[in-house]
This record gives C-alpha cells, structure tokens and sequence, in this order.
C-alpha cells in the first residue's frame, strides 16, 4: 500500500538559528492525514512564504499564487490574498466543477484564474490581513530607497527564504500535488510568480510503468522562463539511475548558468518509490512521509551557487 507524502518548505537561504522550528514544522506537517491538512499547517506559519506572513508587494500588500495536478485536473489561481491558499484554491475549483458540470453551452472549465475577479461569481472570496509584524518591519524599513530607486543600499534585503512551497501525495489510486508562494518582496502588484504557472513549480508526466512528479521552488522567473518542472518531468525518465546528479547538474546550469533553485523529483514505480533531489542555493528544506519512514532533511550547501544532489528510497 502506498501512503507517501513529500513536502519542501522551499529553497534559498533559512536562517540556521531557527533550525530546530523547520524541523517541527515538517515533523507537524508530515504527520496529517491529507494533502489540505498539511499545507495548512505549512501556510499558518511565519516561517513560509505563502498564506499569513508572506512576502509584501511594492504596495505593502500580500498576493499569493496557488497551483495543483491531480491524475485528471489541473488549476492555478493567483493573486490570492487568503490565510490557506491551497485549501481556498481547491474549494473554488470545487465550486466551478458545479458550475460547468450544470451547463449546457459546452463552456469549457477554466484552469487558471485571478482571485480578486471572482468576487462576484464565487461565493466567499476574501480579502484577508496577512501582513504579520515581522513583514511589515521589512517593508517600513526598505521601502524609501526602494521608491526612490536606491537600488545600490537595498541589496542586503532580508530574504530568508521567499520561495514557493510544494507537497505531493501518493495513495495507490490518486496523485495530488500543489504548490503556493506569496512572491518576492516588493514585487509588482499582480506580478504572477511560478506557483500560479502549471510546468513551472510543478509537473506531473504518467508513462506505462513509472509516474514522474517535480516540484521546484527558488527564482521564480528563471524557473517559468525554462519551464523546469516540466523539463525535468519529461526528461529524466530516460536517464540511467547512476547518472541522475551529473544529468541534472548539466540540466540545470544548461538552462540558466545562474540557475537558483531547489527540486524534488518522485519516480513512483509500481513496486519501488524514488526521491531525487538538488539545488544551487544555499539551503533546501523538505520531508517526506512513508509507510516504513518519517524524515526530515535540511540540505545545506557551503558555496554559493554549487550544485547539491541527493536521493531516497521512499518504498
């Protein structure tokens, strides 16, 4: 029996000293039940950039990007201003199912949408205070300089990590995976980052003996620009399993030589379950949840821009 969660809480720089909260975060997180539960304890947190605490955009405003693959649907909605953007983005599919499943005009369902235009088609949309106090320090803080363009005393940015999340579950039958971010700080209003980009932050490809899942997280514009999750999704099946951390270190910096990035590939086999991992930033922070296994890895790299390459065996 199958019963695999993988979560990654994102790829660029955490703080070491608050180590030990990652830790219990994915240890709270992996021991849910479902896909929603998890990422609702990931998205109440400070520590992550996507719900309550996120990033500000040049407004001092939070907008959050949401996406999610399942074995026969995918969806997207940005701009999301919500506590839980993967709960809140599952439930306003949820709604349009029962709208086009009702309709006769042979409409086809969206797949991408933005949240602030579906006030007056879905019921509930909200428009939730996620600023938390830390947040608007940073803002108050660097917002002059970066309004009057004074861009050379602004680079020591906090930027402990500003970085999509991700989860993937895998059950026998059914394959879910998501992703969400609450962007870069002072990034333009309405600017849609590559959790609200299906192929970028993430991918599915089902082949007859091997479905493939990759999540990624880190620049967000490189990442949508190569389209990374798909590359990787649709490539690395042909790969041979000893050459997997030469094939990928290539990948990556063939795509972007300043390629800053974290990812997780799953190759979910009928009788065998791989994890394959890699970045070039200086941390990378993810679980995963098995039947026989609960770990928690917090995947560092001493040089800037090196690339960092692991795998496991999740059945």
């Amino acid at each position: 029996m199958k019963d695999i969660l993988v979560i990654h809480i994102g790829a660029g720089k955490h703080d070491p000293n608050k180590s030990k909260k990652y830790k219990t975060l994915l240890r709270n997180a992996l021991s849910k039940t479902s896909i929603v539960e998890a990422s609702d304890v990931i998205e109440s947190s400070p520590l992550t950039n996507t719900g309550y605490g996120s990033s500000l955009n040049l407004l001092g405003k939070v907008e959050c990007d949401a996406s999610f693959i399942t074995n026969d649907k995918i969806g997207a909605v940005v701009n999301m201003s919500c506590k839980n953007p993967t709960k809140e983005l599952f439930r306003v599919f949820q709604y349009l199912d029962t709208l086009y499943e009702s309709d006769e005009t042979d409409l086809t369902s969206p797949v991408m949408l933005t949240y602030p235009l579906l006030k007056n088609l879905v019921p509930h949309i909200v428009d939730d205070d996620l600023v938390s106090e830390k947040s608007r320090k940073i803002y108050d803080m660097y917002k002059d300089k970066i309004f009057q363009g004074d861009y050379s005393k602004h680079c020591a940015i906090p930027h402990e990590i500003s970085d999509t999340i991700g989860i993937t579950y895998i059950s026998d039958n059914e394959t879910t995976i998501v992703t969400s971010s609450g962007g870069n700080f002072f990034k333009l209003p309405g600017r849609i980052g590559c959790a609200g980009v299906i192929g970028a932050a993430i991918a599915r490809k089902k082949l007859d003996d091997c479905e493939i899942c990759c999540m990624c997280s880190g620049n967000g514009e490189q990442i949508i620009k190569s389209k990374l999750a798909w590359e990787i999704a649709n490539n690395i099946y042909n790969v041979a399993g000893d050459e997997y951390g030469k094939y990928l270190e290539r990948k990556v910096y063939e795509l972007n030589p300043k390629f800053y990035v974290g990812f997780i590939i799953i190759l979910n086999y009928q009788s065998r379950v791989q994890l394959l991992y890699g970045h070039t930033t200086p941390t990378f922070y993810f679980g995963f949840r098995s039947p026989n296994q609960t770990r928690v890895i917090l995947s560092s790299s001493d040089k800037m821009g090196h690339f960092t390459f692991g795998e496991y065996s999740l059945h």
